[in-house]
């Protein structure tokens, strides 16, 4: 790769906008001669083109809608951060309900089950069930139960989120 002392005057020109019909006779000689800097000339001003467009097409909206975006935008970090607690205290309730559920089951006296299937069958006496189907019915309810509450803590945030969301 080859350089040239003279890239600097070049470069100064191009961004003075002086290339290359202000630029001075030598500096104009020596970029016909000197291949760096008549490529670097090429390419410095197509970039600086580039760049003249891109300003020129730019379209910037006006202060009093930057001045409302920024606003809203700061209304709307303020509220999630507002939100975060919230849903940090609902998840440890969540945790804390389901373990509660899970322990209050295990504290079931051993026999609480079966005589809960004999008061649901004295209950029931014109339908027949099988002691099997009754069984299934014991085994299901409790992780039914547990399914159910479950979907409910996790879908109660998520309503009233929106429920409360303004838009």
């Amino acid at each position: 790769m080859h350089e040239c002392d003279r890239e600097e005057d070049v470069l100064d020109a191009l961004a003075a906008r002086r290339w290359p019909e202000r630029a001075e006779d030598d500096l104009r000689a020596h970029v016909t001669a000197c291949a760096v800097c008549a490529d670097l000339a090429e390419v410095a001003k197509a970039a600086l083109d580039d760049r003249q467009q891109l300003w020129s097409d730019a379209r910037v909206p006006p202060s009093g809608v930057v001045w409302w975006r920024a606003q809203l935008r700061a209304r709307e970090d303020a509220a999630r951060a507002a939100g975060r607690p919230v849903a940090f205290v609902q998840g440890v309730a969540a945790s804390v309900s389901l373990w509660l559920i899970v322990a209050l089951f295990r504290a079931l006296p051993d026999g609480y089950v079966a005589e809960w299937r004999t008061s649901l069958m004295s209950s029931l006496p014109g339908l027949t069930f099988t002691m099997a189907d009754v069984a299934r019915i014991a085994e299901a309810v409790p992780v039914v139960l547990v399914v159910l509450i479950v979907a409910w803590l996790v879908l109660a945030p998520v309503a009233i989120y929106f429920a409360a969301a303004d838009e």
